[in-house]
């Protein structure tokens, strides 16, 4: 516990002095489809706001939290979120930990996260989406691997698989395809709007 607060100490005394709207759109093969709006404020204060949808399921999750700039290629955002979807008469809370890194050509985005349920018929699970990790290779270019899992009732749905993206001036599209017990071809279109 000592290190987790002197972690968030060192990491409060930066952040970044810009705000900026971030919008993902993300469809698959699979039918899984997600938009988020995610908004950081010039104190690195967040409000984000997404919908995440697969068949059974549309879960719309309202959450803040803050930006901790712990070097100048890494930025942690710890995030808590009210969620309800109308299956099951889910309502609960998330805990979440996104993670961006950029350094020399290379990019990595995580975002982790816990659901604990409060009401309805939902239970407890866990989501990575996605861990990304891609290198610039030539110009606008990147290509890497795409990783993530669901986790509920003691059963894994992992995926893992590569990731091309090309970049733009508003952001980038990308796509995906990724292994696991049922694979997965996705595409992704990110906008960043910095004020």
């Amino acid at each position: 516990m000592k290190k987790l607060c002197l972690l968030l100490v060192v990491c409060c005394a930066t952040s970044r002095a810009f705000s900026q709207h971030f919008i993902e759109l993300r469809g698959s093969d699979t039918k899984y489809r997600y938009v988020d709006w995610f908004y950081s404020f010039p104190n690195s204060a967040v409000i984000d706001l997404y919908y995440n949808g697969v068949p059974g399921s549309n879960e719309f999750s309202l959450g803040g939290g803050y930006g901790f700039k712990a070097s100048s290629s890494l930025l942690l955002y710890p995030l808590i979120y009210a969620a309800l979807a109308r299956e099951g008469s889910q309502r609960g809370v998330k805990i979440a930990l996104l993670v961006t890194f950029e350094k020399d050509g290379w990019k990595l985005i995580s975002y982790l996260t816990h659901f604990a349920p409060l009401a309805g018929k939902v239970p407890q699970y866990q989501a990575l989406d996605t861990l990304d990790v891609t290198k610039t290779v030539r110009g606008r270019w990147e290509a890497g691997v795409s990783n993530g899992f669901f986790h509920t009732e003691g059963k894994w749905n992992p995926l893992v698989g590569p990731v091309v993206r090309r970049n733009d001036r508003r952001g980038f599209w990308g796509v995906s395809y990724r292994f696991g017990p049922k694979n997965e071809f996705r595409v992704i279109r990110v906008i960043t709007l910095r004020k």
